[in-house]
């Protein structure tokens, strides 16, 4: 199966992109592209938990990686204001996917990385677009930031030689100081987009931290180095931003 598994990858990514391009041309049409994306997502897992588990590397959390991804980034296509912009992202998505499907199971730590990072921003960057243009509830969108980042936490940890009570707690911790975070910045008279880039920073701090400390490999100095990182971003984020509502 392994032989196969890269061809298999392929077509499910050119699929993504296919199934998307019908169904958001010229403008997306809910009704038939959310079911449709949700039939994909199921193929996609049921061929995941079969090559997993043949190889010998199933997990839940290493299945549930990927499937976290591809929601991130169908969610992030309705972001995109023009139809060209939308279909540059298309064609990038065929390879961004098929990087990632191809080698679950095999991630490395710099793969991993990047897997969990575009997952977290587009998360965060779709949550926050959806509080600014839809101010429903903010308890509804405190419990789904939370758990969208407890379980992406948790499921990049599965790699981790911790414990796993250790990678569960650690991901409990992410998930709420993140929320945490989700609703203090929702004050702020910015625009959504820069609000999300401000918590993806907090974000990818934390994470980072607990990465490297779930692994035994947290020092003094990657502390200092992911901490000027996060709050050179934020403060570049908050000095090229207008104060005030943008309607």
């Amino acid at each position: 199966m392994q032989k196969y598994h890269k061809i298999v990858s392929l077509g499910l990514s050119i699929g993504f992109v296919i199934l998307v391009q019908v169904f958001a041309t010229p403008i997306p049409v809910f009704r038939f592209l959310v079911p449709a994306f949700i039939g994909f997502l199921l193929v996609v897992a049921f061929y995941n938990y079969i090559y997993l588990n043949r190889t010998g590397r199933y997990s839940i959390w290493i299945w549930l990686r990927f499937l976290l991804f591809a929601g991130s980034w169908f969610i992030m296509f309705f972001l995109i204001p023009s139809s060209g912009l939308r279909g540059l992202f298309l064609l990038f998505g065929i390879l961004v996917m098929y990087v990632f499907e191809s080698m679950v199971g095999l991630m490395g730590e710099q793969m991993l990385f990047n897997e969990t990072l575009l997952t977290a921003f587009g998360f965060i960057m779709s949550l926050f677009a959806l509080a600014w243009y839809f101010p429903i509830s903010s308890i509804l969108y405190l419990g789904l930031i939370f758990l969208m980042i407890t379980l992406l936490a948790r499921s990049s940890f599965a790699s981790t030689p911790a414990s796993n009570d250790q990678q569960l707690i650690g991901s409990i911790v992410i998930g709420l100081l993140t929320a945490q975070a989700f609703w203090a910045l929702s004050f702020l008279p910015l625009h959504f987009s820069a609000l999300a880039l401000i918590l993806f920073s907090i974000f990818y701090f934390l994470w980072v931290l607990f990465y490297y400390d779930l692994f035994k490999h947290l020092t003094v100095r990657k502390v200092q180095f992911h901490l000027a990182v996060s709050l050179g971003i934020i403060v570049l984020i908050l000095l090229v931003t207008p104060w005030g509502i943008i309607k």
